[in-house]
C-alpha cells in the first residue's frame, strides 16, 4: 500500500494586535533571578509635585501622595502544555519540536488569560494585581456606557490618574474592538506600529485571552461578562517575562506511560512567565455593546 504523506501543520501565528504587539516580552533576565519572585520598581508615584510662581507665593499642586507606590513585589507563574497520544502509528513528525512549538504559540493568550482574571494569583493569593483586582477605579459608578463614549472617558482618565501624565494602556475584548473600529477614528492601525491606538496615541491592546470580566467585589466574586456586557480597563506600563521552554520529556522513550502497560506516550512542556503593569493607571468601564 502506498504511504501517505505528512504535511507539516502551519505556523501557530499568535492573534494580531495582541498583548504582544504592544508590549515586547523581556527574555534577558536569567530565570534564577526572578522565577522565586521578583520586585519591580517605579518612578511613576510622587510623594509632592507643584508649579510655583518666581516668587514663591503662588503653587499649583500637580500630584501629592503620601505613600506613592515605589514597587510591587511581583509573582512568577508557569505555562505548561502536555500531549498525550499512542504510540502505534507514529508519522514523521518531531514531537518533540511540535510539543515546544504548541507552548510557544499558547504563551500570548496564556499570558493575556492571567493579566486579565488573574486565576493563579486568586488561588494563591498573590500580591499581583490582574485587571479584575478591585482596587481599580470604576467610571461612571458601574453604569454601562456605548463603547465609543466609553473609549472617550477611559481617556481622559488615564490622563487624571497618573500623577506624571504617564502613556497608559488600554485592554479590550475583540468584540468591543470591532464595534470602536467601525469609526476609523476612534480606533486606527498607523502605519509602522503593530499595534492598534487610539487617535490620542494610546495603544490599545486586543487580547484573544481577555475575558471582558469586571473588577472583583470586597469577597473576590467577579461579574461574568455577557454577550451584551463587557468592561474595558486602562493600565499603565504593562511587562511581561519569559522564560526559557523546557520539555519534561528529552525523547519519546522518556514519555511513555507505563501506567497500564498501553501503548501510550505522555509529553509535557513548561516555561515560567510574568505579567504585571504599573497601578499608578488602573481605571475601570463597563460597556454595553448594544448601545
Amino acid at each position: 500500500m502506498a504511504f501517505r504523506g505528512v504535511f507539516e501543520a502551519p505556523m501557530h501565528v499568535p492573534s494580531a494586535f495582541g498583548l504582544f504587539t504592544v508590549v515586547k516580552p523581556d527574555t534577558a533576565p536569567k530565570e534564577d533571578q526572578w522565577i522565586r519572585g521578583f520586585s519591580q520598581y517605579w518612578d511613576t508615584g510622587y510623594y509632592s509635585a507643584k508649579n510655583w510662581d518666581d516668587t514663591d507665593t503662588t503653587s499649583y499642586t500637580l500630584a501629592s501622595d503620601a505613600t506613592p507606590t515605589r514597587y510591587d513585589e511581583i509573582k512568577p507563574f508557569f505555562i505548561e502544555v502536555e500531549d498525550y497520544r499512542s504510540t502505534l502509528g507514529l508519522l514523521g513528525v518531531d514531537h518533540i519540536e511540535r510539543i515546544k512549538g504548541q507552548l510557544d504559540g499558547i504563551t500570548q493568550k496564556a499570558v493575556e488569560k492571567e493579566l486579565w482574571d488573574g486565576a493563579v494569583r486568586i488561588g494563591r493569593s498573590h500580591s499581583n494585581k490582574a485587571l479584575v483586582h478591585p482596587d481599580a477605579t470604576i467610571i461612571n459608578s458601574g453604569n454601562a456606557l456605548s463603547p465609543r463614549r466609553a473609549l472617550a472617558m477611559l481617556e481622559q482618565h488615564i490622563a487624571e490618574a497618573s500623577p506624571c501624565g504617564e502613556q497608559g494602556v488600554i485592554h479590550m475584548t475583540r468584540d468591543v474592538a470591532t464595534l470602536l473600529a467601525g469609526d476609523s477614528h476612534l480606533l486606527m492601525h498607523q502605519e509602522g506600529k503593530a499595534h492598534l491606538q487610539t487617535l490620542g496615541g494610546t495603544p490599545v491592546i486586543v487580547g484573544s485571552g481577555y475575558s471582558g470580566a469586571g473588577p472583583t467585589d470586597a469577597a473576590g466574586n467577579t461579574e461574568d461578562p455577557s454577550h451584551t456586557n463587557k468592561w474595558m480597563y486602562a493600565t499603565g506600563t504593562v511587562k511581561v517575562v519569559l522564560g526559557d521552554i523546557d520539555v519534561v520529556t528529552d525523547t519519546l522513550a522518556q514519555g511513555f506511560d507505563v501506567s497500564g502497560n498501553q501503548n501510550d506516550m505522555r509529553l509535557k512542556a513548561i516555561r515560567p512567565a510574568a505579567v504585571y503593569f504599573d497601578t499608578t493607571i488602573h481605571v475601570a468601564v463597563r460597556i454595553d455593546l448594544t448601545a
